[in-house]
Order: structure tokens, then sequence, then C-alpha cells
């Protein structure tokens, strides 16, 4: 059976000097090859404050696999160019506004993702 990381302490330190009602806790986590390190998390208990510390992390997993989006905005204006060509050469402005309007909808649709992802 594979080993998985474990919250195996945590403990309340302060109140939130910042944000009224909130508390920092400090969470141990042990890995999966044995070593043990200590994390801060913040929420209004315990369970609130470790749910937030996976989402986090669960955050910057995504964000680590997020290499693509270069490569998707540069697809994305090659489709806009070629739009553009076809709209100039049939002297057909929909061409263009057809590209325009894909890229509009996938800017749109990826800060929606994002927002999603980064919500609190």
């Amino acid at each position: 059976m594979k080993s998985r990381r474990k919250a195996i302490k945590a403990e309340l330190l302060r109140e939130s000097k910042d944000h009224p009602g909130y508390f920092k806790y400090k969470v141990t986590i042990k890995e999966e090859d044995g070593k043990e390190h200590d994390v801060p998390a913040y929420g209004k208990d315990m369970q609130d404050a470790i749910e937030r510390l996976v989402w986090s992390e669960r955050i910057d997993k995504v964000t680590k696999a997020k290499g693509i989006m270069p490569v998707f905005a540069a697809l994305l204006m090659a489709l806009v160019a070629a739009a553009g060509m076809v709209g100039v050469m049939k002297n057909n402005p929909l061409w263009v506004l057809g590209g325009l309007g894909i890229a509009a909808l996938s800017l749109l649709a990826s800060n929606l993702v994002d927002s999603y992802l980064h919500k609190e």
C-alpha cells in the first residue's frame, strides 16, 4: 500500500491580527518519504484552516501544470490572424469577427476557470 501525505499534528498559534474571527494554526505534514515539515494555515477553526491548506496546495499543483497556457495563447493568436487573412482574401469581415469572437470566448472561459480555482 502506497503511503500518502498526512497532517499529523495541528496546533493553534494565535488569533489573526489582520482578520478578526480567523486564527493561525501550525500544521505538521508528514510527506510520503517520511519527512515532516510545518506549514502555516489560517481559518475560522482548525477544520476550515486544513480545508484552506488543502485547497491552496491543489491550486499550486494546477498552477504548475499551467505551462500549456502560452502555447494555447499562441495558437489562439494564429487562429485570429488566419481568420483575418481569410477575411481580407474573401473581402468579408465576418471571418475577422468570427476569429475575434472565438478569442474573446476562449479568454472568458480561461478567466472563469482561473477565478474558480482561486476562490476563497
